[in-house]
Formats: structure tokens, sequence, C-alpha cells
């Protein structure tokens, strides 16, 4: 039997009961341990128990119900002050926030930025932010700069919000 270690493990967080504090917290350590890359799509509920991973992207309703705050998706300054405080707490190496028309605003402690959203044709945003989630956990995991792996997701879940239902990124 050959062993192959994950490249990345992503947690696509629906708040369904199935991942617990305890659970996620073993399920990190395993992936620290051996050096695997771990993004995470929170949602409310266990918002503050992803502590110590690579990726944290969250849109701005999760961000704002997980830290209880009230944010202003156009006040930049506010977003980024609050990014960086939420990263430097849980020890997250790069906060990527989904900010539907207005863009997405990436932190790290690299490089941080404020990334404009494409004109789209929206017809449906039904799967952007497992889309977005996963190309830019897959660009960090090759190297890519928090600024390119952003800029690539934020494209990448504008393509799919113009069909209807949950679409892949076809090739063409």
């Amino acid at each position: 039997i050959t062993r192959e270690k994950p490249a990345a493990l992503i947690f696509e967080d629906y708040n369904k009961g199935v991942l617990t504090s305890k659970l996620i917290s073993a399920v990190i350590a395993v992936c620290r341990k051996n050096k695997v890359f771990t993004a995470v799509d929170p949602k409310k509920k266990n918002f503050n128990h992803y502590k110590h991973i690579a990726l944290l992207k969250p849109n701005m309703k999760e961000l704002r119900e997980g830290m209880k705050i009230d944010l202003d998706k156009g006040n930049i300054n506010e977003i980024s002050r609050v990014i960086k405080q939420l990263a430097e707490e849980n020890d997250i190496e790069t906060v990527l926030v989904t900010l539907s028309e207005k863009g997405a605003y990436v932190y790290n402690k690299k490089e941080s930025q404020y990334l404009p959203a494409y004109i789209r044709n929206i017809a449906d945003v039904s799967g952007a932010g497992d889309t977005v989630i996963s190309v830019a956990a897959l660009c960090l995991a090759c190297g890519a700069s928090p600024v390119t792996a952003a800029t690539l997701s934020n494209f990448a879940g504008g393509i799919v919000c113009e069909k209807v239902g949950v679409v892949s990124i076809e090739k063409s």
C-alpha cells in the first residue's frame, strides 16, 4: 500500500454539527505535525475554533458574526484592522475576506491588499465561497503569494456566479 500525504486540507464548515471544536483541534494538530496546508471557510458557531491555520476565508457576514462586530464592507481601513487582529490573535497566516460586489481583502504579514470586484453579470451566488476557498488554498499551497491567490480566487468566484446553480469552472 502506498501512502501519500495530502498537500492541503480544507474545512468547509456548513455549521451542520459534524465539525466540533474537539474534532477541529485534533485535525489541525495532525495537519500541523505533518506540515499539511490547512484552509477554512468558517461559519459563526466554530469561527473562533480555527487557530494555527494557513488560510481563513470568511465572507463579510461570517466575519461580522464570528467577531461579533458591526462592519461596513465599504470601510476598508476598519476591515484591515479587524482582519489583522483576527490573524494575530489566532495564529492565522492569511485571511481572505470576500466582500460580495465590493471585491475582497487579503491580509498576510508579508502583504495585504484590497482587491476590487470584477464587473460580472451575476446569475446565482451558489458555490462562490466554495470556489474561492478551493482556488485560494490551491494557490497558497503551491507557493503563490497571498495577493495572487486572492486575485485568482476572487476572479474564479465571480465566474461561477455567472451561471445558475453550483457549477465548476470550465477550461475554455
